[in-house]
């Protein structure tokens, strides 16, 4: 035999799998193509990096710090934070290349199963298709092209390599290799703490593929840790021991993976995801895992009515359906276990599945979801497995049943070809691989059709609105913050209520429904709603400002007046408040000038009194209350010019039709101006401003070409400026208005 022949089949079944490789990622690229021209969604994004200045800032000493210490969005993550900080140094803030590189993480996630799945068991078809699934398979999703779930790709990228290493260790075992195995998980356990069950998806390993148990032989070149004695069988007492080796090599890692829970853990308490705890009794929550682990299988082998959010029920489960689910899983694994010998990649991928999702199941509830497409990425691993390798495996045995003796001699002759045909292996293993086939095309096609609802927020809300709107109040919540930014304000209003309806203590809701009612300058239904943000969140800059801003549109400047100030503490380059303070100041005295005569404003008060409340009332916009009191003051000093002068200028120029009077105002203004001899600029352009508002332009022309003149005679800058401005106003016929005397 030709020495070199080993090394040219080596050479050939390398050159096979990189073509498979090769093939695996232009698979995945082609069936997540859109995903590279999505945007960033309102859920999250803004929080991991469309509003966080920190990952924008890039790769720095400040931002390295921080995503190492930092517990933000109810997630202690740093690798994630230092990937996404890498993608804004590389790219800026670009939402595509974000997605691309999630695309990427996927397409070589698949690759690496592949080569893992075919280096272990030799299978090179069965592995492709298990990893081509994985690639393709709909509820995936949700992993790759939502931008916040790079920590699903990312941990799946550390994941492939903790397998790899773990069978490389297996092969040699030594404290670098072991080194090795501790270090990926570590760092999969920073890009996501959903990776806290890896030890124990590596005793599952042990058992099958790599058969370190004693339950079944050995894979060539990898032992167990202590092996029973030779010619004893497999007792056992000794599958114990192995078993007790197996887990005891594996101690530091679960103590690594219980380091990272009582951490994830502690955040998710700190920052509140956890509060739903309370609202679900515990034996609740394991009826409803129950039912979770039953939807999971389902969306596996039938993903359909995928959405981004599946609302979580208060309620009780119904109890036919926990049977059912119930039932459905205690046969599986009893299947799985009656068959572990003959073919222990049904237990083991089975277990995989139950494994992996243990953490995400709802028995320890972070947030309002039931479930979610994302949580299964590394947990349908398992039962693809399972099911390729059981479906590869039946195709040997289905020919016997169609191709026995008697059946090939009975029936006509095409009778005969048909059952030679069927009692073919071939024909079957071709018909188990165009099965494969049609899923790979269903899967995929399906894939497409789910992204083309990640293009808009909008979209990607009502979706999931249209699969599941029982109960779904965040649905609403994130619908109605959607359309809030695009400016549709009503529809936002009407979707923010629908959510408050179905959970009105939800406080997001509230606080989003309090901005919108303010953008609406509906002021006085935005109030509660911003004045309990204000109390919830009393560091929250944005909180400050929307309910002063709420203060000051009704009027309230005086209350609002600390709310602006409290937001200059928290942000003192905020120069748009600075401005807000500052215009409202005059307005905020004139409501304390009300506030310290409230009493005094009798019919026996002095003038001066009533002529301080009425410029208060002006600055205020309280035009009625104005005018009444400017008459009690001229009631009791009829020759003050001052008073004569404001109240004619706000009867000739007040924006409310109701307060307007141009003939009362014209006979305050000569009063006005006789007493002054017509010597005062400020009573000529009164005089003119009312001649304007009675309709007697000529006569206002006439008073305002006066008005020039003498402010022009005695320099008064200011006044020759506004009378010329309102001169030529008048001369086209057109009236002034103003808010203020």
């Amino acid at each position: 035999m030709d020495k070199r022949l080993p090394a040219l089949v080596f050479s050939a079944g390398m050159r096979r799998d990189c073509l498979f490789v090769t093939g695996l990622i232009l698979l995945t690229f082609a069936c997540f193509w859109p995903a590279g021209s999505l945007g960033f969604i309102d859920l999250d994004d803004y929080d991991y990096v469309s509003e966080n200045p920190i990952v924008q800032s890039g790769l720095n000493y400040h931002s390295v710090a921080w995503a190492c210490r930092a517990v933000y969005a109810s997630n202690w993550h740093p690798i994630t934070w230092l990937s996404h900080m890498l993608d804004c140094e590389l790219f800026g803030l670009n939402p595509h290349e974000e997605h691309w590189v999630n695309v990427g993480f996927h397409a070589v996630n698949a690759a690496l199963l592949f080569l893992w799945l075919r280096g272990l068991t030799g299978a090179r078809w069965r592995s492709l298709l298990v990893a081509a699934l994985f690639a393709v398979h709909p509820l995936h999703v949700q992993s790759v092209a939502w931008i916040s779930e790079r920590k699903d790709v990312l941990s799946g990228f550390f994941f492939m390599l903790i397998l790899l290493a773990y069978t490389r260790y297996c092969r040699r075992q030594n404290t670098g290799n072991f080194l090795l195995v501790g270090v990926l998980l570590a760092l999969g356990l920073m890009a996501k703490p959903m990776l806290v069950t890896v030890p124990l998806v590596l005793l599952l390993v042990d058992f099958w593929p790599l058969k370190r148990f004693a339950i079944c032989p050995p894979a060539p070149g990898f032992g167990v840790t202590s092996p029973p004695a030779p010619g004893s069988g497999a007792t056992s007492d000794s599958q114990i021991a192995i078993f007790r080796n197996l887990v005891r090599e594996k101690i530091p890692w679960f103590v690594l993976c219980l380091i990272c829970c009582l951490i994830t853990l502690r955040v998710q308490h700190v920052s509140a995801a956890m509060a739903v705890l309370a609202k679900i009794p515990l034996w609740d929550r394991f009826l409803q895992a129950l039912l979770a682990y039953s939807l999971y299988l389902g969306k596996i082998f039938w993903p359909i009515n995928l959405a981004i959010y599946y609302p979580l029920s208060f309620a009780t489960p119904n109890v036919l359906a926990v049977l059912g689910a119930g039932a459905l899983l205690a046969m599986l694994f009893l299947a799985a276990g009656w068959r572990r010998q003959d073919q222990p990649w049904l237990l083991a991928g089975w277990a995989w599945f139950v494994v992996m999702l243990l953490p995400v199941i709802g028995v320890v509830q972070t947030g309002f979801q039931a479930m979610a497409d994302r949580y299964a990425y590394l947990p349908s691993i398992g039962l693809f497995v399972a099911v390729v390798w059981g479906l590869a495996e039946l195709a040997p045995r289905l020919p016997a049943a169609f191709g026995g003796p008697p059946a090939r001699e009975a029936g006509s002759a095409s009778s005969r070809r048909r059952l030679r045909v069927l009692a073919s292996e071939s024909f079957w293993r071709a018909a188990l691989l165009g099965l494969g086939a049609a899923c790979l095309l269903a899967c995929g096609l399906d894939s497409r059709y789910q992204l083309g609802f990640w293009r808009d927020s909008r979209v990607l809300f009502q979706h999931a609105l249209d699969v599941s709107p029982k109960d779904n109040f965040l649905g609403y919540y994130y619908l109605g913050t959607s359309y809030g930014k695009a400016g549709r304000l009503e529809a936002a209003a009407s979707c923010l209520a629908a959510s408050l309806k179905i959970n009105p203590e939800f406080e997001p809701t509230r606080r989003q429904m309090g901005n919108v009612l303010l953008l609406q300058k509906k002021y006085a239904a935005a109030r509660p709603f911003l004045e309990q943000t204000a109390r919830n969140h009393p560091d929250s800059f944005m909180a400050r400002r929307s309910l002063g801003d709420a203060l000051a549109g009704l009027g309230e400047y005086l209350a609002a007046r600390p709310e602006y100030q409290a937001a200059l503490q928290l942000r003192p380059e905020a120069a748009q408040v600075k401005e807000l303070l500052a215009a409202n100041a005059p307005k905020a005295d004139a409501e304390q000038t009300l506030n310290e005569l409230t009493g005094q404003l009798t019919a026996t008060a002095a003038p001066e009194i009533h002529a301080r409340a009425a410029q208060a009332q002006c600055l205020l916009g309280r035009h009625a209350e104005a005018v009444q009191q400017y008459h009690l003051a001229l009631a009791q000093r009829p020759n003050s010019v001052e008073w004569l002068n404001n109240l004619a200028w706000l009867l000739a120029t007040c924006p409310e039709d109701a307060i307007r009077n141009g003939s009362e105002a014209m006979f305050l203004a000569r009063h006005a101006c006789d007493l002054t001899q017509n010597r005062q600029t400020v009573c000529l352009g009164t005089l003119a401003a009312a001649c304007a508002e009675a309709g007697r332009f000529d006569e206002a022309v006439l008073n305002a070409k006066k008005a020039c003149d003498q402010a022009a005679a005695q320099g008064e800058t200011g006044l020759l400026e506004l009378n010329q401005k309102l001169l030529a106003r008048y001369q086209n016929h057109q009236p002034y208005r103003d808010n203020q005397p």
